[in-house]
């Protein structure tokens, strides 16, 4: 009997990265009926942004983070702009088959916003504060907080965790004021725990099957 549907590798790889996988594997080699060496194997496969939802590599995370804000920044900047503000965070790129938040440091300077990534060396956004418009976005995780900026050359959608930092330093800059109800961060660490106890009742479970 052939299967109603055959799933393509671009519909796998898009589950993959957007809800993951959990993988359970026990495999006793045995020589002559003897067991001989077993392996116990359990493994979540996912893009880094659900592993970070889940609560997943938060340490690895964090460490990145201070390490991009170490780093120093070399920006070309006009003679008469100055770094106002910086700090680590993301970009939402969508790209068709692969959505995923890009990684950078946002520099605000006193005319434009640009997330700057390191190595290469290479502005991966920019716009200019004029008529920049910003907007407080609802986010799953506490640790993550999201933006949506508007522009007059389109629109992006942002991530960082020193939002209120990023905010006021937008203020100081061009007097811009931030759009949108204020998030709860207690609601959206509620969010992110349900998440994981969810997780953690689903190995329960599958321990208590087997």
């Amino acid at each position: 009997m052939e299967p109603e549907r055959e799933s393509s590798l671009v519909e796998i790889l898009d589950r993959l990265l957007d809800r993951g996988a959990v993988l359970n594997a026990d495999l006793i080699i045995s020589v002559a009926g003897i067991p001989l060496i077993g392996l116990n194997l359990r493994a979540a496969l996912a893009s880094m942004e659900t592993m970070l939802e889940y609560g997943v590599m938060q340490d690895w995370d964090k460490s990145s983070r201070e390490l991009y804000a170490r780093q120093e920044i070399k920006l070309r900047l006009h003679p008469d702009e100055e770094i106002v503000f910086k700090t680590f965070g993301y970009l939402w790129q969508d790209e068709g088959v692969i959505n995923r938040w890009v990684p950078g440091i946002w520099n605000i300077t006193s005319r434009r916003i640009i997330l700057w990534l390191r190595s290469p060396g290479q502005v991966l956004f920019e716009a200019p504060l004029e008529d920049l418009r910003v907007l407080r976005v609802p986010s799953f995780t506490a640790e993550k907080l999201e933006l949506e900026l508007s522009f007059s050359g389109g629109s992006a959608r942002i991530s960082l965790t020193d939002r209120d930092e990023f905010e006021e330093a937008l203020g100081r800059a061009a007097g811009i004021t931030v759009a949108g109800a204020r998030i709860e961060a207690n609601k959206t660490g509620q969010m992110a725990d349900q998440a994981r106890g969810s997780i953690r009742q689903s190995f329960a479970l599958d321990r208590s099957i087997r």
